[in-house]
């Protein structure tokens, strides 16, 4: 049992310092510009697609920005990585322990720090917005802040998501939607009607970044 807990924590070890040095050069070369980031955004849940999460690299304030991370080995790998990048980190899965992932989320909230969510994860539908973060705005009464980043260069892996990551010394631009408050009593209706408002915006966000590169 050591030795494949010994085994296990070197190959997270290697693998993250590895990943680590590869997103810190696109950190310390890539220009961020948030054109439109309200600092008065304390505690929000920052809500992006899985695909478009090197954006989260360009957000201000990023010690007070909690990542959701699954509890896996390959979570622990991002998670170091992560958290050495200057990001907090929740670890549970809204999939396998919804409940005590939702608790943490909503503490890290209730404390006015922000969150951020990729609303199509874990394994998409890719650009779906699934409904628990309209459960978490709903709960904490914090606003939804839709994100979008557009990056002039990047590569596009084939995942279920297309993943993107910028080349060394690009330029990636934020775009942050109008908050959404959502109210503490809803109909399934409403929900359903907030969860497409916030998936439109993050479309026409989408659409502003391709009318503005």
């Amino acid at each position: 049992m050591t030795e494949r807990h010994d085994y296990e924590e070197r190959k997270v070890t290697r693998f993250a310092n590895l990943a680590y040095g590869g997103i810190k050069i696109l950190d310390v070369s890539c220009k961020f510009k948030n054109p439109n980031y309200n600092p008065q955004t304390k505690s929000a849940i920052f809500a992006l697609w899985h695909g478009w999460q090197y954006g989260l690299l360009g957000v201000p304030s990023r010690n007070d920005l909690h990542l959701l991370i699954s509890p896996s080995l390959d979570g622990e790998i991002i998670a170091r990585v992560t958290e050495k990048l200057g990001f907090s980190t929740v670890r549970g899965s809204m999939k396998r322990d919804g409940s005590k992932a939702l608790r943490e989320l909503l503490k890290v909230l209730k404390s006015d720090k922000a969150i951020a969510y990729t609303v199509d994860g874990p394994k998409g539908p890719i650009c779906k917005v699934k409904e628990g973060v309209i459960k978490i705005a709903q709960m904490s009464q914090k606003p939804i802040i839709p994100l979008v980043p557009t990056v002039n260069w990047k590569i596009e892996i084939n995942s279920w998501d297309k993943y993107k990551i910028p080349f060394p010394f690009a330029t990636v631009k934020n775009l942050y939607g109008e908050p959404i408050y959502v109210p503490k009593k809803l109909s399934d209706k409403e929900v359903e009607e907030y969860r497409l408002n916030l998936e439109n915006e993050l479309f026409r966000l989408q659409q502003e970044t391709l009318l503005s590169s």
